[in-house]
């Protein structure tokens, strides 16, 4: 073990968990609450160690549909899309380096979650001024987690994504959001087809 050598001066580092408690930006607004199980396969979601991502869509301020869904069940439906459109959408996000944000995001907006979800990761315009949006966030039992995600995507983004998949892949994803939420007509153009693997 080295020894320390008092004539360096030592950095002032502030530290900043990587985690908070689920914050109300990711609370379930049909429970109230946190999410308390995944929407998918009714499992509990609120122990530590139990993983699990949330999204939530939004049309100008109102919540259109939300989802939490427990990796396993990630894991099913992401076996359920095409190979294709997995590799299109992993290539499309890897170019905003969302792990690599981690860093610099907590460097200047430690764990204030409202300014991780300002603007879009994709094009940077500020989500106020959108009228449709999503929010991802990477979630542990109670815990919020700060690994690149949460972010914000604009609903043009989300078209833009769209694009990318597979009909294999679309009808899927649609026949997930008509099971799920059962939305009007009128609210399902700016939802269907929604990434639900980011």
């Amino acid at each position: 073990m080295a020894e320390r050598d008092d004539n360096t001066p030592e950095e002032e580092a502030e530290f900043w968990p990587n985690y908070v408690p689920v914050p109300p930006q990711f609370h379930s607004f049909m429970e109230e609450g946190p999410f308390a199980k995944c929407t998918l396969c009714d499992g509990a979601l609120l122990e530590d160690g139990t993983a699990y991502l949330i999204h939530k869509a939004f049309h100008r301020e109102e919540v259109i549909f939300e989802y939490a869904m427990c990796l396993p069940c990630r894991a099913k439906m992401q076996g359920e899309l095409s190979v294709e459109s997995i590799e299109a959408i992993n290539a499309y996000m890897e170019q905003y380096e969302i792990e690599d944000r981690t860093g610099p995001m907590m460097e200047a907006h430690g764990t204030d979650v409202s300014r991780w979800l300002s603007h879009c990761l994709v094009t940077g315009a500020p989500i106020a001024e959108a009228e449709e949006y999503h929010y991802y966030a990477f979630c542990d039992g109670p815990d919020l987690v700060f690994n690149g995600l949460p972010i914000a995507l604009a609903g043009n983004v989300d078209e833009e994504l769209n694009e990318l998949l597979s009909q294999k892949t679309r009808d899927r994803l649609d026949g997930f959001v008509d099971e799920q939420f059962g939305l009007p007509p009128e609210l399902r153009n700016p939802i269907k087809g929604s990434p639900v693997f980011i």
